[in-house]
């Protein structure tokens, strides 16, 4: 069942190579992740797993809760936000797709990957591997980063996918005080592409 509710002020984009990025929406990304951070112990918990699936998106996932979701397009290419947050963590998955298709080699994602990474504050890599799940026509890989944000560190885990008509994210966040929540290997791994060919 999709069930959306719309949010508003969330930001984030990925950029793959030759890519028109919007600054502001890819450096709002660590800034509206760090709000909904602080904002987890206040939200209202639930046990209960939510089958979302976006057609607009072309992908399904399992979260920790309800998700809400809004596009974000101020020029460039839009970028979309689905999120939960269930303390200590948010649950994110972010996607865009360009107005013309990519190439998808090594050099592209590299670019993908860089774009995604540098805005995010002392940002430090701590561990890379390929992403699961992995889809044909799709470079995926798998990353354990943290980055700090007034004097707090924040650790998260990403996968990240380039395709020839999409970029996606899948991220799981939260406080590096806080143990890797157990709900992370499901939420990460339940994404699933609808159409594998598009």
């Amino acid at each position: 069942m999709n069930r959306d509710r719309g949010l508003k002020g969330c930001g984030g984009i990925v950029a793959p190579a030759k890519l028109k990025m919007n600054k502001f929406i890819l450096k709002s990304a660590p800034v509206f992740l760090f709000v909904l951070l602080l904002a987890a112990p206040f939200t209202g918990q639930t046990n209960e797993w939510t089958k979302y699936k976006n057609a607009d998106g072309n992908f399904m996932a399992l979260f920790p809760g309800e998700p809400k979701t809004g596009p974000v397009s101020t020029g460039g290419d839009t970028a979309h936000t689905i999120v939960t947050v269930k303390a200590p963590a948010v649950y994110t998955v972010i996607y865009t797709r360009p107005k013309k298709n990519q190439v998808v080699n090594d050099a592209a994602f590299e670019a993908f990957k860089s774009g995604f990474f540098e805005v995010y504050p002392k940002n430090e890599i701590s561990a890379e591997g390929a992403a699961l799940p992995a889809f044909a026509n799709y470079i995926g890989h798998s990353y354990r980063s943290s980055f700090e944000m007034n004097n707090v560190r924040v650790k998260f885990l990403a996968n990240l996918y380039l395709g020839k008509h999409q970029t996606f994210a899948v991220m799981v966040s939260f406080p590096a005080s806080e143990a890797e929540p157990a709900e992370a290997k499901k939420f990460m791994e339940s994404f699933a592409l609808i159409d594998p060919d598009k």
